[in-house]
């Protein structure tokens, strides 16, 4: 599979490539007048490269929650797994976490800071099945959550800040 057809199974089309693009350059410092092989090409492939599930996974795990407890990383990726799983979401992993306000590091540009192996491990846990957050469907640290919707949630564990729903 090109790298092309990978960012297009991400649900990438050509006007959203080129916007996604172009902020990509924007997150990575990457002027739009330099040569795009030069720079973005290469980390453009490096982002997609690999087992893309454990990437995506590692990726919204790491940008969520690093800085938390081993445990709770893990916790982030069942959610994300519990939300593939559940009718109540999109049946794809793409498309669960980049469904609209689902995670706010995807759209404020975390999402493409290169996560650590402690992620990756955590991924892979989750994706062999462990789950600390006892089939939660949601995450938000009381902290830092602006979202007014989060209030109806009734938390059922905290692990570091996060509480899981």
């Amino acid at each position: 599979m090109t790298h092309k057809e990978r960012l297009m199974l991400l649900g990438y089309n050509k006007k959203t490539l080129r916007a996604n693009l172009i902020a990509f350059q924007h997150d990575f410092k990457i002027s739009p007048k330099q040569e795009l092989h030069r720079l973005t090409i290469p980390r453009l492939k490096e982002l997609t490269s690999g087992d893309l599930q454990l990437n995506l996974l590692a990726r919204t795990i790491y940008s969520e929650s690093r800085g938390e407890p081993y445990r709770g990383m893990v916790a982030v990726g069942a959610v994300v797994l519990n939300r593939l799983k559940s009718p109540e979401f999109p049946n794809s992993l793409v498309e669960v976490i980049t469904e609209p306000l689902a995670f706010t590091v995807v759209s404020n540009g975390q999402f493409w800071l290169r996560p650590d192996q402690r992620a990756y491990r955590a991924a892979k846990e989750a994706l062999k099945g462990r789950d600390p957050s006892s089939g939660s469907l949601y995450f938000f640290n009381p902290d830092k959550s602006t979202s007014t919707w989060v209030k109806r949630l009734r938390p059922q564990l905290r692990i570091g800040r996060h509480l899981f729903a």
